[in-house]
């Protein structure tokens, strides 16, 4: 065992606390290197277990805390970046998590300490540190050859996904820069590669239009760091406190640690697209999801967040709405989908593939949705039609609405920072929306009539 009867925990062990209370302890098996996560006896008889399959009775299997450990970490060439940084595989969750585990999604955080009773005094102090906007426009300039995980020798990027993006706290003055001790992340920065142009301009529009048609979506800003643009998401799962120097957190799970799934089964075909393994479909999934959402606390309302989310991702050609892509708020009280976030127009990106993450019934693609399709999502999810057609219908005369003013991307654009060039940009994806929803509404009145 990784702890000993000294009550110290090793280098093997981290405790984890949620807000300022010590819940459970991360132990890692050095035979196996998987982790054991087991409850503290006081948060057993008080608490709520951090993820639906983390079971407060400690019985959970070590494949069930790896999952929901992995899942916290970052995805992509983050994931990769980090791992080099500290000389590790990228499958080694326990060292990666040890890194840069006080800035996870939602209010754990994973601390290594000498005394199991407190944390370092340091921990406990406020610190701030700026990033002045020539540091940042600097690491953005060699940020493809050296990435923005690294900043003063330490990892920083702690948040799942596959874009380049910046944990940081914006203060009440409107600085920039990275909170340790009783201050953490408030709002991720959002970059775009270089083959990728428009990618932020894209994500901005479709963020702006769920919010129009008052879907609950993420807070966003666009900015530009000299010629980088830069997406500005507000954390849902934070709350900035000045007056106390403290950022309050919220715990939140993705779909991936709801369902207890790897995060490589994020997409439904969890295998890939290839002839031989395309009809094997383990991963996240609507109909898995769904089943979620009929054990939330608003099963009423979870459910219409639910279809009303995939909706908007069909009409905004978001293919990637994948398992990572929806969360929920997890508590001892109330568990709900959280605000919609990295809502974008993956059709007009030619690099990536156009394929659904997760099927509407049997079909992957998304150009063959019709009303067929939307009937057999929900005889398969269990759904009533006619409450679907109603919804399509409700969302889409919404998106028609709002798209069809033509002051829209003017009340998006009203900063500074957007260029003509950037209004144009986004009437073309203005246009493209538009087009597939009127598609998708046009087949809102066959759905009751099918039987599949």
């Amino acid at each position: 065992m990784p702890t000993d009867n000294t009550n110290q925990p090793s280098a093997y062990a981290l405790l984890i606390y949620l807000a300022e209370q010590r819940i459970a302890t991360l132990a890692l098996d050095k035979s196996t290197n998987l982790v054991k996560l087991e409850y503290e006896s006081s948060w057993q008889e008080t608490g709520y277990p951090l993820s639906p399959a983390l079971t407060l009775d400690n019985a959970h299997s070590r494949e069930i805390a790896y999952n929901y450990i992995d899942n916290a970490l970052p995805e992509g060439e983050a994931r990769k970046l980090l791992a080099d940084h500290l000389g590790v595989s990228e499958r080694h969750v326990y060292s990666q998590v040890r890194a840069i585990g006080n800035d996870l999604a939602g209010a754990v955080t994973f601390k290594a300490s000498e005394d199991r009773s407190e944390v370092s005094s340091e921990a406990n102090e406020p610190q701030f540190r700026v990033i002045e906007a020539d540091e940042l426009t600097k690491r953005l300039a060699s940020k493809e050859d050296i990435g923005l995980l690294t900043w003063d020798d330490k990892p920083r990027l702690s948040v799942a996904g596959i874009q380049d993006k910046l944990n940081v706290l914006i203060n009440e003055q409107g600085q920039i820069g990275f909170g340790d001790g009783t201050l953490c992340s408030t709002h991720i920065l959002k970059f775009e590669k270089h083959n990728c142009p428009n990618l932020v301009l894209n994500e901005y529009f479709c963020m702006k239009l769920s919010k129009a048609v008052k879907l609950p979506t993420a807070e966003v800003a666009f900015t530009r760091f000299e010629q980088y643009p830069a997406l500005i998401v507000k954390r849902f799962d934070r709350k900035y406190a000045p007056e106390h120097f403290k950022v309050f957190r919220r715990h939140v799970i993705d779909g991936c640690q709801a369902l207890n799934l790897p995060r490589d089964y994020k997409y439904e075909r969890n295998l890939g697209d290839g002839r031989d393994v395309q009809h094997i479909r383990d991963g996240a999934s609507l109909p898995r999801l769904v089943e979620l959402a009929k054990t939330m606390a608003s099963p009423v309302e979870s459910l219409q967040w639910l279809i009303n989310w995939q909706l908007f991702n069909l009409m905004i050609s978001n293919h990637d709405s994948h398992g990572k892509n929806v969360s929920l708020f997890f508590d001892k009280r109330n568990n709900r989908f959280t605000p919609a976030y990295d809502l974008v127009n993956v059709a007009m990106f030619p690099q990536f593939k156009h394929v659904l993450a997760m099927a509407m019934g049997d079909e992957f693609d998304p150009k063959s949705i019709n009303a067929y399709q939307m009937a057999d999502f929900a005889e398969t999810c269990g759904l009533n039609k006619k409450l679907l057609s109603r919804q399509l219908c409700n969302l889409a005369d919404k998106v028609i609405a709002i798209l069809t003013q033509q002051s829209f991307i003017e009340k998006i654009t009203q900063e500074p920072y957007f260029t003509e060039e950037d209004r144009y940009y986004m009437a073309e994806v203005q246009a493209h929306i538009l087009a597939r929803t009127q598609q998708l509404r046009s087949q809102a009145p066959d759905i009751p009539n099918i039987e599949v």
